[in-house]
């Protein structure tokens, strides 16, 4: 086949791959298993070489990442059921004055993102933000945006992610790489969006739901902000049934997994090869022993039902039932990436946008935000964009560290409304689809080109 039809072969698919998702609303994972063997067929590997390329694709990704997820998962699940998501949200509220309450959600959704998807930390709660913003008289507009944006940012940029999981496992980037330069592109991103979100004057009331039970309280708009920062405290620990957790102790399961892997990560090269604390410090640094760790230590805030069924055991089906879409996902997106480059197919692309003259970087950037502003899915953006430019990255001189920033900032560029989390957000903070797209989708664009900003910058000082 000439180059000109394998790279028309190639745009074809990512045309049906964001079509069937977006339009016809086939599953992401049959669609991305479709436009893999029709893109092998096509470009002439034969039936069987086909479905041998899409296993081994498919196998060689999951033996990278697979434990990696299920453990994020089930981390994930652990801080949600045991009260320790809410106990850091509590001390973020209580070290922020009341004027400073949408910094102290910022904080703590950034935190809680790590190991939590967003949609899930919104749903957790929106009735204590909701409870805020009736003591306090602040926005809806404001807090619940908020809420939602520090998580999803984490989630688009850092391990133990899905997303960022896959995409550093497609592009060959440490783990300890992958922590220490997404924090340092996304911790900017959230600021810059949540300056944007704080400034915001449309007063939007909480939902009644989550407000009846309070007796009193300004909630009127504003300029009906009154009282001191114990207040809001009352307002995030009093509304609910306050987490018997310790923070020291909610915040170890988090922490810890990233202190061990980007330790492992820099001192590597410097540690004498064959001794014991080589070996000790390596070991429980590998990702997937150090994120295992993590759920070891999260069972003692569960107090003594850490050794019931449904901790031990139950608990962690719930968190193999979440890890299951990623999975597949991560699985074909593989197959994708093993199909590109046994093909020729990236060979073709390169050089075609060698002969754009644009800046090879901004290509990754530009295809998360696309699959991700027309599929609603920011999981879905970061791995895709990863699995077509992974197969790139010789011949267009990219280093893999550049290609994973650029994509988990690409991907979180917009969230409206074909998107989940933006229909969480938006309809239990209490906003319009038109304040949704004000509020959350202009977030997002923030976030994500703010991110790229501080990449671009990076390059420049030769940082990365």
């Amino acid at each position: 086949m000439s180059d000109v039809l394998t790279l028309l072969a190639f745009l074809g698919a990512i045309a049906v791959l964001v079509l069937f998702i977006a339009r016809f609303k086939v599953h992401p994972v049959a669609t991305l298993f479709i436009v893999v063997v029709a893109l092998g067929l096509v470009l002439g590997m034969g039936g069987t070489g086909t479905i041998e390329l899409v296993k081994d694709g498919f196998g060689n990704t999951l033996a990278n990442v697979g434990l990696l997820v299920i453990f994020g998962c089930v981390l994930g699940k652990m801080l949600e059921l045991s009260g320790a998501a809410m106990k850091i949200t509590e001390t973020a509220l209580r070290l922020f004055s009341e004027n400073k309450v949408p910094w102290a959600i910022a904080l703590a959704s950034t935190v809680l993102g790590i190991p939590l998807i967003a949609d899930t930390a919104v749903v957790m709660l929106i009735p204590i933000v909701s409870a805020l913003a009736y003591r306090t008289g602040i926005s809806m507009m404001k807090l619940g945006p908020i809420l939602y944006i520090g998580a999803y940012v984490m989630t688009s940029v850092i391990p133990p992610g899905p997303g960022p999981l896959a995409s550093a496992s497609l592009l060959d980037v440490s783990m300890g790489e992958a922590i220490i330069y997404g924090l340092a592109v996304g911790v900017p991103g959230v600021l810059a969006a949540t300056l944007y979100l704080s400034r915001i004057k449309t007063y939007v009331p909480p939902k009644p739901e989550f407000v009846a039970h309070l007796a009193d309280g300004p909630g009127g708009g504003e300029s009906g902000s009154t009282g001191s920062a114990g207040t809001s405290s009352d307002a995030a620990t009093g509304d609910t049934e306050a987490p018997q957790v310790g923070l020291f102790g909610s915040l170890l399961p988090i922490l810890a997994p990233i202190v061990l892997i980007v330790v492992a990560s820099l001192t590597a090269p410097a540690l004498t090869e064959g001794n014991w604390f080589t070996a000790i410090v390596l070991f429980v640094g590998e990702p997937t022993v150090a994120l295992f760790l993590a759920c070891v230590l999260a069972l003692p805030l569960f107090r003594g039902r850490w050794r019931d069924k449904a901790t031990l055991n139950d608990l962690f089906e719930s968190g193999l039932r979440i890890a299951a879409m990623p999975l597949a996902l991560t699985g074909v997106g593989g197959a994708l990436a093993t199909i590109v480059r046994e093909t020729g197919v990236a060979e073709n692309v390169a050089t075609a946008i060698e002969s754009t003259g644009m800046s090879a970087v901004i290509i990754p950037f530009l295809i998360a935000a696309a699959v991700c502003t027309i599929t609603g899915s920011n999981i879905l953006g970061v791995m895709t964009s990863a699995a077509i430019m992974q197969p790139l990255l010789p011949a267009l001189d990219l280093s893999p560290l550049v290609v994973y920033l650029a994509c988990a900032t690409g991907a979180q560029i917009m969230k409206h409304a074909n998107s989940s989390g933006f229909w969480v957000t938006t309809t239990l903070s209490n906003m319009t689809v038109g304040q949704g797209i004000r509020s959350i989708g202009v977030a997002s664009i923030i976030s994500g080109v703010t991110g790229f900003a501080v990449l671009n910058v990076m390059i420049a000082t030769g940082l990365v």
